[in-house]
């Protein structure tokens, strides 16, 4: 009976904890790369350890906490990579079908700004991928905190 109490709490401790963890991460992928901020984006990799340290340290972590933590990060970075590559073909198969619509309401000044717009939104799309493909993985983690 105690156990199933103690297995409850641990379970419940561990979703709220995935939940914390999660909130931090889009909030700070939301402010380095969604805002769109130049002082943002320059600060990124230093903002995002920075952050992750308040986070180890709010939760009075020790240096193997940390390193585990690290690893969890890793792992589910690479896992988020993964399930990018599998739906990335669909998401864009929408957005051609989409624009393709789009372009059939609009008239032909209309259609000439929109494609205009659309070169000029994928244009920054691949520079911001291509940013981000040139750096070293390692390098947004920065030092590993002890």
């Amino acid at each position: 009976m105690i156990a199933r109490s103690i297995k409850a709490k641990l379970l419940v401790f561990a979703i709220f904890f995935v939940g914390i963890a999660t909130g931090i991460l889009l909030a700070n992928f939301y402010t380095t790369r969604v805002s769109g901020s130049p002082d943002a984006a320059n600060n990124s990799p230093q903002r995002a350890q920075r952050d992750i340290n308040k986070f180890y340290d709010y939760l009075g972590l020790d240096a193997a906490q940390r390193e585990q933590m690290h690893k969890i990060g890793d792992e589910t970075r690479h896992e988020f990579q993964e399930l990018r590559k599998e739906t990335q073909p669909r998401y864009e198969e929408i957005q051609e079908r989409s624009r393709v619509k789009i372009r059939a309401v609009l008239n032909d000044e209309q259609r000439a700004k929109y494609d205009e717009f659309r070169r000029n939104m994928d244009e920054r799309r691949r520079k911001r991928e291509s940013n981000k493909n040139s750096r070293d993985p390692n390098q947004d983690r920065g030092p590993r905190p002890n």
